[in-house]
């Protein structure tokens, strides 16, 4: 799998409003280990169903949120890096910075997201 791909394909799972749809872009490409952490998950969210429940949380509490991509990923080897920005409606809700590292099979090994000040 290309790295780019399993990053769009994630970044599709954030913005999918249909539960099976997140599910199935989800299970394409991230690792059955794989971990997500942030400041409201610092000690990391495992596997798929701890990440699904965490964006469909994040969807209920901001109905109509959209994360979008303001900056070309960077590759270094195994690790990318892509700043983005979440909104709702007009506004902006957050942005921050995902780095993201792929195992040797492409798909997603970890995402460490640093939100914005």
């Amino acid at each position: 799998m290309e790295f780019r791909d399993a990053y769009d394909a994630y970044s599709r799972a954030w913005n999918a409003e249909d539960r099976s749809e997140r599910r199935a872009l989800v299970d394409r490409v991230w690792a059955d280990d794989a971990v997500y952490v942030d400041d409201e998950a610092p000690d990391g969210l495992v596997g798929s169903d701890a990440l699904l429940e965490y964006i469909a949380d994040s969807h209920a509490e901001m109905p109509g949120l959209i994360v979008s991509e303001t900056t070309d990923p960077k590759m270094l080897d195994r690790r990318m890096l892509v700043r983005w920005v979440a909104t709702q409606g007009n506004e902006q809700r957050y942005s921050g910075t995902d780095v993201v590292e792929f195992g040797t099979d492409g798909r997603i090994a970890r995402v460490t997201n640093f939100f914005d000040d």
